[in-house]
């Protein structure tokens, strides 16, 4: 994100010519990645509680679809997909990280941005799929690195990541910038900010 711009904007006028060869490079890696991790992952016992979990109480609800779970193909609502895909991939904490941050920020965005276009109906092109977990991370990135910034405590993933699953939502959702705006409220509002040690 270029010094100064507007968040909202941001997540609005990415565009697949905006993004470095490098980038597009990295952004593969860390997909890839993620989806060996989930993979070795799924056989945990954790991911295997929080799957039958999501299963019981986060039906996908009458009337629609719902959102598979990785690895695993029961249909559920977004958020019990996405809960179910990132405890998956955190049951074994290969995942990647970043120093400034002090936490994983994949974890929450490839499940967030899996459940989004799941559950969308539509069709995501590989680019938009990439550039929307480019997005994810970048939005995690920079509000893990200003959370960390405000207070010396080690926190949680989560205080920050909900900001980066919810800007991939509005962007794939096709949400204006005031419900974009809105989203993002309440992602940071409700984030747990939650000391680790």
């Amino acid at each position: 994100m270029p010094p100064g711009a507007n968040v909202i904007d941001f997540i609005h006028a990415l565009r697949w010519d905006d993004l470095p060869e490098a980038v597009v490079h990295q952004a593969r890696r860390l997909l890839l990645d993620l989806v060996g991790v989930a993979a070795a992952g799924f056989r945990t016992d954790l991911s295997r509680i929080l799957r039958d979990h999501a299963a019981a109480h986060f039906t996908a609800g009458a009337g629609t679809s719902g959102a598979r779970m990785l690895f695993d193909g029961r249909r559920v609502s977004p958020v019990g997909a996405a809960m179910a895909g990132a405890g998956t991939i955190d049951s074994i904490d290969a995942h990647d990280g970043h120093k400034l941050t002090k936490g994983h920020i994949g974890v929450t965005v490839l499940p967030a941005l899996l459940a989004f276009a799941d559950a969308g109906g539509g069709r995501v092109s590989a680019r938009e799929f990439l550039l929307s977990l480019v997005l994810g991370y970048e939005i995690g990135t920079r509000a893990g690195i200003a959370l960390h910034g405000t207070v010396p405590d080690y926190h949680t993933s989560g205080a920050w990541n909900a900001l980066a699953a919810a800007a991939v939502g509005a962007r794939l959702l096709g949400l204006d910038k005031n419900q974009t705006r809105q989203a993002l409220g309440i992602a940071e509002y409700h984030g747990p900010r939650s000391q680790m040690m």
